[in-house]
């Protein structure tokens, strides 16, 4: 199995959303996702619950049974829209695809 694991610090807000707003988006557009992609296993979202410099807004973490998977799923017409939102409303991102 595969997970590809992504962490993003999300901006204060974009003029028409909130900080609340956009992660609520993100997490819903997200999580439809799992009905769109059928590669995906499982995906996990949200917030952190805790925070800091070091810390990050959210979190992602998304299953995959091969490597292949998750690259159809990255190239997915579905996910390059909700990561086209994304990048638009992130400060930082952090990813990691490990094998377990």
């Amino acid at each position: 199995m595969v997970k590809h694991i992504v962490m993003w610090k999300i901006k204060d807000g974009n003029g028409s959303m909130t900080k609340a707003e956009i992660m609520a988006k993100i997490v819903a557009d997200l999580t439809d996702l799992k009905d769109k992609i059928p590669e995906i296993v499982d995906l996990e979202v949200g917030a952190s619950l805790t925070g800091g410099d070091m810390h990050y807004d959210m979190g992602l973490i998304v299953t995959f049974k091969r490597l292949d998977d998750a690259m159809t799923y990255a190239n997915h017409p579905a996910h390059l829209k909700v990561s086209e939102f994304i990048s638009t409303v992130r400060t930082d991102r952090a990813t990691a695809d490990i094998e377990v």
